[in-house]
């Protein structure tokens, strides 16, 4: 099937339909696999708007001082913790 002939939102909404899992549906109805993915999860984003909320969090660092508790990680980042943090706040931060 040429692509460019392709209707994609249509192809999703008769996959959806089907039931069928999308590598069969797609080696039934002879298209590209990974090019009918790409389209499924850019129909997705536009179904949930483009404006997903970040999964970081910004912290609010104190400046570093020498009192505290460093927690380091093999790649070279760390965490610096005020002196009066509990070690189960630590532990679920980091863990």
């Amino acid at each position: 099937m040429n692509k460019d002939s392709i209707n994609f939102a249509e192809q999703v909404a008769l996959w959806k339909a089907s039931g069928e899992s999308m590598a069969a549906y797609c080696k039934e109805q002879g298209l590209n696999y990974h090019a009918f993915t790409y389209h499924v999860l850019r129909m997705r984003k536009k179904e949930t708007g483009a404006t997903a909320t970040s999964r970081f969090v910004q912290l609010k660092v104190p400046e570093k001082t020498t009192s505290g508790i460093e927690y380091h990680f093999y790649n070279g980042c760390y965490f610096v913790f005020p002196a009066g943090c509990s070690i189960q706040l630590i532990k679920s931060l980091v863990g």
